[in-house]
């Protein structure tokens, strides 16, 4: 401990950050920062206080910072590579160490193709363990890699996994060393199953017996409380917490039968009650209550942090859960890891026997960081309810689409479950809702929603989000009408004058990721019609009903080698396209990053008026304009935030004729129809254009019917000032005018390639047209969407652009029109 308070010592010169992570590992050494009381400890934070800055115990993180973190990490592991392309062996392992390493390497985003993960995998495959963490290891690294050539030597590894798990005694159901060494015990056995997880997952046929012994040895040696411990003589454990809780998960996963099963050619989706006294929420009530990121609850040492950091990411990814006990469990344990991390050289490093090896400590911490991190692609909600748990019906049908999802993007993507509300009535903030772009709602009785969570769930619908109603009825699971009388009563409430109706066959939800002929839905014998609510530029909520989620369980049979029926086969493979082909639509593969802060549109709050105030109004075309009359206050308080203009949007549109035209400087003109303006219509926008007024226009959705209307209008508006396109070097889309630099904005341009839609972006200036009228520039058009980007923030549908460059675009043009 001397070498560490005389590092402590030198570098306060460096800073506070660094001097803190000295001392931190000095309280490691202690028994936890909980437990640092020492009298020394304590003198010398008194004598070197004052040479510290005083400082919150973490910094704020973002996608930015963890992915410094991740490529610091990464770059360190590089380093230490050998020249034979493993790392330097921990004890009698024979290659679980690099296995380990590589692991993180390959889910810290380093490519297969990288010359450290060829050399790596060289290595690796040059051994064929037999003790349980490296064959585990090993297995979990084939599985990630997904390289076809590894299938046999993956066959042989979960044939010895399954070969050496215990089958009788006290401890049956468990794996020890291997090799005959050790009875069994729960660290093992967390390996172990996550490698056979993760192998069920690949395709491999594992036995379902191996599951149903797994499950039995967990349930075996759970605490009253709750929580699992190592040995029967020591305490609970965070670390063995979350070994038992994910194991529980994994192994339910790979039965047959938890709650949809097969009976011969038809599908049983209900009929297995849930677990009143389950297992998994006890252990997730244990951890929740001695939840913490700064050391591993139930211990007297920090011996095992980062192991346990590791075990509380799966338990939180495999769960979908987004808090633990009410805490984030990703940001608070990433804002740990950051203080933790050393910034020059780039490791980190624990204390104990194993996690003072750099090597260990930043593999589990790069797990952390890389896999905690996984883009958030749909959601459940969570609801009280009269039947228990009516919301996870099907509790393993989300995590089964989303590896549809994962295998069919080529990207690794997690789930959440939302609650919507808790037992004692605090209702879930719109921003955390909006971490999934997809929320998925189950049942088959009445939703008794509270008005504030119905409230909340309208403006989740009107910031982007996508709400995907399955009725769990039929198939043994008895009637549902009652849940869809409840369905129409919210769209009723969240759509004025919008009703839920069967979508036609040219919807992109028959084909955003996947063919789907409607036909076939009427033929497989079961309604799986897809019903939705349009709101704006898309599709806001869907409704199907019958239960998808059921078949999504089932999703397994679709790999692998399962012999089934091909009437059932052909329900699993329609609920999985079209649940695929929803997620594909609702986000356009455009997904935010777990930690991105969410904004919020609400463009009703304007400030009170005063003389520098500029009004925007828009102006009544009849061509469609109110589907996004949000647009137009979105777009005023976006620019009042980047830029210092007073922009204030009129609260209801107004028509040409009005008496009070030329009194509002700026028309907002959209629409996504034709439209025609009479010859006195004319006359009066080419008078409100030459007293200086400004127009901006733009097609919502891209609306080529608007576009047209709009240039055939303005030629005969404005016949000696045509329309031109505007020039990438155009000063109006530079920086000069206090705005932005628009050389380069995010274009959409979705299009149907074969089968699937596709939403193609690029990057480039902004396409725009403008007149000059009197020399002064002010009509800008945008035949690219605009209007959509800035009512929802989901607009990915519409050719166009993001809403934060839709809103750049926007203030630049009245800039540069308002400084002429």
């Amino acid at each position: 401990m001397v070498d560490y308070v005389h590092s402590f010592a030198e570098n306060i010169a460096f800073g506070n950050e660094r001097a803190s992570t000295y001392l931190r590992q000095i309280a490691r050494m202690t028994g936890g920062r909980q437990a640092v009381k020492t009298r020394f400890v304590c003198v010398l934070i008194a004598f070197l206080l004052p040479s510290l800055l005083i400082q919150p115990a973490y910094a704020e993180v973002d996608p930015a910072s963890v992915q410094r973190a991740i490529d610091r990490g990464v770059a360190y592991l590089r380093g230490t590579q050998n020249a034979r392309g493993g790392w330097n062996e921990y004890g009698s392992y024979s290659c679980g160490l690099s296995a380990l390493c590589t692991l993180s390497l390959l889910n810290a985003g380093v490519s297969r193709e990288d010359p450290a993960i060829a050399s790596a995998m060289k290595y690796l495959r040059s051994f064929e363990p037999d003790d349980t963490y490296s064959l585990s290891l090993q297995t979990l690294v084939y599985c990630q890699l997904g390289a076809a050539g590894d299938l046999p030597r993956l066959r042989r590894n979960v044939g010895q996994l399954v070969a050496t798990q215990n089958n009788g005694g006290p401890k049956s159901g468990a794996w020890g060393y291997g090799s005959q060494m050790g009875s069994g015990d729960p660290s093992n056995s967390q390996f172990a199953l996550l490698a056979l997880g993760a192998a069920k997952d690949r395709g491999i046929d594992v036995d379902t017996t191996v599951f149903e012994r797994s499950i039995r040895y967990w349930t075996s040696i759970q605490r009253s409380g709750g929580g699992w411990a190592y040995t029967g003589g020591q305490p609970p454990t965070g670390s063995m917490a979350c070994a038992g809780i994910a194991s529980m998960i994994i192994g339910r996963g790979g039965m047959k039968g938890t709650s949809s099963r097969i009976v011969g050619d038809q599908i049983q989706c209900c009929g297995n009650p849930a677990n009143a006294n389950d297992p998994v929420q006890a252990g997730l009530d244990w951890l929740g209550k001695s939840f913490s990121v700064e050391v591993n609850p139930g211990t007297s040492n920090s011996a095992t942090y980062y192991y346990y950091l590791y075990a509380l990411e799966r338990v939180g990814r495999l769960s979908g859960r987004r808090f633990i006990g009410g805490h984030d469990w990703y940001r608070e344990g990433a804002e740990a890891l950051l203080e933790e991390h050393d910034q020059f050289q780039g490791f980190w490093s624990g204390s104990g026997p194993w996690e003072t090896n750099n090597e260990i400590a930043t593999s589990f911490a790069l797990l952390f960081l890389s896999k905690g991190k996984r883009q958030v692609v749909a959601g459940q909600l969570q609801y009280p309810s009269q039947i228990q748990d009516e919301w996870r019906s099907h509790p393993e049908g989300l995590k089964q689409l989303v590896r549809q999802v994962e295998r069919d993007w080529g990207r690794d993507l997690t789930w959440q479950t939302i609650v919507g509300q808790t037992p004692d009535g605090e209702v879930v903030a719109v921003e955390d809702l909006l971490q999934t772009p997809v929320l998925i709602i189950r049942g088959r009785s009445t939703l008794s929603f509270s008005a504030e969570l119905v409230e909340r769930l309208g403006k989740y619908i009107e910031q982007g989000g996508t709400i995907f109603f399955e009725a769990d009825g039929g198939d043994g699971c008895g009637d549902a009408s009652a849940f869809e009388v409840s369905v129409r009563r919210l769209c009723g409430i969240w759509f004025e004058g919008a009703s839920l109706d069967r979508l036609p066959p040219t919807h992109p939800v028959w084909f955003a990721e996947h063919e789907v002929s409607p036909d076939s839905v009427e033929l497989i014998g079961k309604d799986f019609w897809v019903y939705g609510v349009q709101a704006c530029c898309r599709t806001a909520v869907f409704y199907v009903p019958n239960s998808l989620s059921c078949r999504w369980e089932l999703s397994d049979v679709l790999v692998g080698r399962n012999e089934v029926p091909s009437a059932v086969r052909g329900q699993v493979d329609l609920a999985v396209r079209l649940g695929e082909n929803v997620i594909a639509y609702a986000t356009g593969r455009d997904l935010k990053d777990k930690l991105e802060k969410r904004t919020i549109l609400e463009g009703g709050e304007a400030p009170e008026p005063n003389r520098g105030t500029i009004h925007v109004a828009m102006l009544a075309l009849g061509a469609g304009g109110d589907e996004a009359r949000r647009a137009i206050p979105n777009a005023a308080e976006l620019i009042r935030r980047q830029v210092k203009i007073d922009l204030v949007a009129a609260d209801q549109p107004i028509g040409i004729e009005a008496p009070n035209l030329n009194r509002v400087p700026i028309l907002w003109m959209h629409g996504r129809t034709d439209f025609s303006l009479n010859l006195t219509q004319r006359e009066m926008v080419a008078e409100f254009l030459r007293n200086q007024g400004m127009i901006f226009a733009t097609s919502i959705c891209g609306n080529e019917a608007f576009a047209e209307a709009f240039r055939r209008e303005m030629a005969l508006v404005l016949p000696d000032a045509p329309l031109q396109r505007m020039d990438a070097s155009h000063p109006a889309l530079t920086s000069v005018y206090g705005g932005f630099d628009l050389s380069s904005v995010t274009i959409r341009e979705p299009s149907d390639r074969g089968r699937s839609q596709v939403i193609e972006t690029r990057s480039g200036p902004p396409i725009l047209e403008y007149a000059t009228v009197d020399n002064m520039v002010n009509v800008f058009f945008s035949p690219l969407d605009v209007s959509c980007a800035l009512e929802s923030q989901n607009s990915v549908q519409c050719p166009g652009y993001p809403t934060a460059d839709a809103a750049k675009i926007v203030a630049n043009m009245l800039l540069y029109g308002l400084n002429q």
